[in-house]
């Protein structure tokens, strides 16, 4: 397996919107090359990892490259140790590609991919949460990059499916030349994805947050549903899981279990009906910390609308869940 790193400047993204979720988190982007698309018959030969640290420091990208049959398993377990580091990560259709490849491949060897790490995945924000699909040709990551005017910062001009053909032609020939075209390619996907960040404006993030999930205090939540007259919250640990649970009291008018064995957390938190809204007295619960929500515009009084006659108030609702988990 060859390793590569460089260093390289990067301008840091910054929008009020995308810190409100992803404030103060060390970020990876990621990518994968592979040699066709069934995990069950191909093989990864390319982990691409760009790690972002933060404000004032340098991006790394990271590559890891299969220039041997059997140098799987270890690019495998590299990743995983560097995924280790970060707190989230962000892909472009990697919930449906790239993670379930790696979990798959990650089980022919032995191995436990990481399920616990929150996948900001931009393809399924734009795909379900703006109106780019109705204006593009297509939503392909280099689609989108045009829309964006990125496109003169791309130095590779292959596709995923030549990638494939030449990392073929290349185990035959260990042609150094197709190894960069390769490795060109890759690292492109990398910087060019986080420059996409700023196509967040054109969805609307918080009710993409609120369908897909997002990051808060120590849980990654999954799903938020109404279930009668109840906000159930779905959620995994991210790490250290424990056991715990909290009954509801007059005070604390909301119930959470946590189990240490599956990593799974259920949040459950009883709303009131009135004239067609349903709420429930967020003041209570947050106490003084019912500043960060209380400007909301769906925040009165202290009671947050969870719902006004079967419209959601995705923003709101996310806000609420994550100064109570950071609480």
């Amino acid at each position: 397996m060859k390793f590569i790193e460089e260093g390289i400047k990067l301008k840091p993204y910054t929008s009020k919107m995308f810190s409100m979720y992803f404030g103060r988190k060390k970020l990876a982007v990621f990518d994968i090359e592979t040699t066709g698309l069934m995990p069950a018959s191909y093989k990864v030969v390319i982990s691409g990892i760009l790690i972002y640290p933060g404000y004032g420091e340098d991006a790394r990208v990271i590559q890891l490259f299969a220039n041997e049959p059997d140098d799987e398993k270890e690019i495998i377990e590299k990743t995983m140790k560097i995924l280790r580091d970060v707190d989230f990560i962000i892909t472009y259709n990697g919930k449906h590609f790239d993670i379930p490849f790696m979990e798959t491949r990650a089980k022919k060897h032995g191995l436990r991919f990481p399920d616990n790490l929150y996948n900001l995945d931009l393809y399924l924000v734009l795909n379900g949460h703006s109106n780019l699909r109705d204006v593009l040709p297509s939503l392909s990551q280099k689609s989108v990059e045009r829309y964006m005017g990125l496109s003169q910062s791309r130095e590779d001009e292959i596709s995923g499916g030549e990638s494939v053909k030449l990392y073929e032609r290349y185990m035959e020939t260990r042609s150094f030349d197709l190894e960069r075209k390769i490795l060109l390619h890759n690292h492109d996907d990398l910087i060019q994805l986080y420059k996409l960040l700023p196509v967040i404006a054109s969805s609307d993030f918080h009710s993409a947050m609120f369908k897909l999930g997002f990051p808060a205090g120590n849980l990654n939540i999954n799903r938020i549903t109404l279930k009668g007259r109840q906000l159930h919250i779905m959620a995994k640990q991210h790490c250290d899981p424990v056991d715990y649970i909290s009954f509801p009291t007059m005070d604390r008018p909301y119930s959470i279990v946590m189990d240490a064995a599956s990593g799974d957390a259920e949040i459950i938190i009883p709303c009131e009906v009135e004239a067609g809204a349903m709420y429930f007295d967020a003041h209570m619960i947050l106490g003084d910390c019912i500043s960060k929500i209380e400007n909301y515009p769906a925040v009165t009084n202290g009671y947050l609308i969870v719902n006004n006659r079967g419209r959601f108030n995705p923003m709101e609702i996310n806000a609420f869940l994550l100064a109570l988990l950071d609480k």
